[in-house]
């Protein structure tokens, strides 16, 4: 019970693009209309934050991922501790490359970062297509190719786990997305100069030294966030709506 303490204090992490999501995002999530029960589809949910920020709205929120620790997390701090009906809110073990497996449609897929790590992505969308109901929206959080620090980055080619992208830009979500038929908002970007800057001296800090260490640093550098633009010139990340025509 204090583990779960702990973490919830510090949920959703000492990640600082990670919070800034946490924070964001959730601005273009959609309640429920006309009454009706909305039902969303986190796809690779990782720590659940953006299912859990999509119920709070009002939504009925599945989230799947391919890794049973992080459902086993998950349905422990927020089914467990925090008491949210799993009728509600949800976490399973499932391949993305089989969503249309779970037999649904959705009023809204939430995929952050996550994306970059599927080499089949033309043929994940087609499938958020099938899945989602006309009028559906997509909402599509990615590294953004063009900055420094993703086009550097290692790929991972095989598919194991890491980048087998450096991101996208806006024009490749267009070439990516239109052809299928999306409709796209005009690109949200996150993550300016000052947070990269800390968060890379935060996430070192943590793998050579330990979680203790990392937290101390994050508490030391978290302030400095104030200095960070709102509308950096090449953020760190970019998001779309993308929106299935009704």
């Amino acid at each position: 019970m204090i583990r779960d303490r702990i973490k919830w204090w510090l949920f959703p992490g000492i990640n600082l693009h990670a919070r800034q999501r946490y924070r964001v995002l959730p601005r273009y999530f959609l309640p429920p209309s006309n009454g009706n029960d909305g039902l969303v589809l986190d796809a690779g949910c990782g720590n659940g934050m953006l299912t859990y920020q999509s119920y709070l709205r009002g939504n009925r929120a599945i989230g799947i991922t391919i890794k049973e620790g992080e459902v086993e997390r998950n349905r422990r701090l927020f089914n467990e501790y925090l008491g949210v009906p799993e009728e509600r809110l949800s976490f399973r073990v499932h391949n993305l490359y089989e969503v249309e497996s779970l037999g649904m449609q959705f009023d809204q897929i939430i995929c952050s970062e996550v994306l970059e790590h599927i080499r089949r992505d033309e043929e994940l969308c087609r499938a958020f297509w099938q899945i989602l109901k006309p009028g559906g929206v997509l909402h599509l959080c990615c590294p953004n190719a063009e900055h420094p620090d993703n086009k550097n980055h290692p790929l991972d080619p095989d598919e194991r786990g890491g980048h087998v992208r450096p991101g996208y830009s806006f024009e490749s979500y267009r070439a990516l997305l239109e052809p299928i038929g999306f409709e796209l908002s005009e690109p949200v970007g996150l993550g300016g100069l000052v947070r990269q800057a800390c968060n890379k001296q935060i996430t070192a800090t943590q793998e050579s030294f330990g979680l203790l260490p990392g937290l101390l640093l994050f508490a030391l550098l978290w302030p400095l966030q104030v200095f960070d633009r709102n509308h950096p010139r090449v953020p760190y990340s970019l998001y779309v709506r993308a929106t299935k025509q009704a």
